[in-house]
């Protein structure tokens, strides 16, 4: 099997330095500090550093920073210090830089930087350097080893396994590799069956959820995306299996002033429900000063193709969640499908209304009540009152 590399994963982030604290360069060995002096009088260790810089080819540099950093390596492991690892890290980078015409070269730089940020838990990183050891030289089984350790600590066995197959195909029996194959094939297993059992936790949470959504959907009802703030306002089921919703009331002539019933049974007829909202007991509305939407005046409306259906699991995570704060689409206004006003007749009941097959309620059932014989009502019905 040919190596072959994944294009999922973004570059890696670049590994910060930091020098234990009350450190200072000439405190350690040349080839941790950060800079090297311009200064005569600097260290031994530090004029061979520059000599070899000044001297050496790109490949000779390449292959002083190789050591340098695998001394730097030594150094984390013997005193247990991240610093001297990120001071490897460091002189892989310098070595990388210098862009020497060796692969092979190149490929152990970039395949020790993979064993640093294993040491270090930067798996990302180290499967990144992994696969860029690969590039530089694709029989590299180290860098096929490191490169699936990495994927193995992200959690992509599969790629992992991928990784392993193909290090196997240049050495068979790799040791190292069938181990850490057959290590992501178990977790691969054992991940699947945690993801199994999440999965039905959660369908267990969202039971009560989906069985609301079912019931309002296989009354034939279509709910879409509010397009007016409705908070958490939703459905609920009675001990009869009938269902019960809140009801805005919106008035279009008052600056859509809007009354809300926090129940109504989908068996209650709207009638009954303007008769209490707008009969003899009932107190006039405040902004009403004609005297204009009596009850035999009040007519009411729904915006037909309001909005967008949502299917099953759609709504399921609405009922179990929250309606989103701003509405995702608006009614269409040309198309076969172009929103418009649909007299609601008083003989109706709630079920019936919304189950009119040009009826999307936003939400939740939204009606919208004007006076006849006004002249709002006829500039209402024309579409000359921008609403949505």
């Amino acid at each position: 099997m040919k190596f072959t590399e994944s294009d999922e994963e973004d570059a890696p982030p670049q590994p910060l330095r930091q020098a234990p604290p009350g450190l200072r360069n000439e405190d350690l060995p040349a080839l941790f500090w950060d800079d090297l002096p311009e200064e005569d009088n600097e260290s031994a260790d530090a004029a061979a550093i520059k000599a070899i810089m000044a001297e050496s080819t790109p490949e000779e540099q390449a292959e002083g920073f190789k050591n340098m950093g695998n001394d730097a390596l030594k150094a984390g492991m013997r005193h247990k210090k991240k610093f001297y690892l990120r001071q490897a890290i460091d002189q892989y980078d310098k070595g990388l830089d210098v862009q020497c015409s060796d692969a092979g070269v190149n490929s152990i730089l970039c395949a020790n930087r993979a064993h640093v940020n294993l040491l270090l838990g930067n798996f990302r990183n180290a499967y990144h350097d992994g696969l860029a050891a690969l590039r530089h030289n694709d029989q590299n089984i180290k860098a096929y080893y490191r490169a699936a350790k990495g994927a193995m600590g992200l959690r992509k066995y599969d790629r992992c396994m991928e990784l392993c197959s193909a290090g196997l195909a240049v050495e068979a029996g790799n040791k190292d590799l069938v181990d850490i194959k057959r290590r992501a094939a178990v977790e691969k297993d054992a991940q699947a069956q945690r993801d199994a059992a999440e999965e039905l936790r959660q369908a267990k949470i969202r039971s009560p959820a989906r069985v609301l959504a079912e019931a309002v959907l296989s009354r034939g009802w279509r709910v879409g995306r509010p397009q007016f703030t409705i908070g958490d306002r939703r459905p609920s089921l009675d001990e009869d299996g009938l269902v019960h919703w809140p009801v805005l009331f919106f008035y279009p002539e008052a600056g859509m002033q809007q009354d809300t019933v926090d129940d109504v049974c989908e068996e209650d007829r709207l009638g009954d429900h303007l008769d209490l909202m707008f009969g003899p007991e009932a107190p006039p509305l405040e902004w009403d000063s004609r005297g204009e939407y009596s009850r035999e005046n009040v007519e009411l409306y729904y915006l037909s193709h309001a909005a967008t259906p949502l299917d099953l699991d759609q709504l399921t995570e609405v009922y179990f969640g929250s309606w989103p704060d701003v509405a995702e689409e608006g009614p269409r206004r040309y198309g076969p499908q172009a929103a418009g006003w649909v007299r609601v007749r008083d003989g109706w009941t709630l079920r019936d209304a919304l189950a009119r097959p040009d009826h999307t309620m936003p939400g939740v059932p939204t009606f919208f009540v004007v006076a006849n014989g006004t002249d709002f009502r006829e500039r209402f019905l024309e579409g000359d009152i921008p609403l949505l």
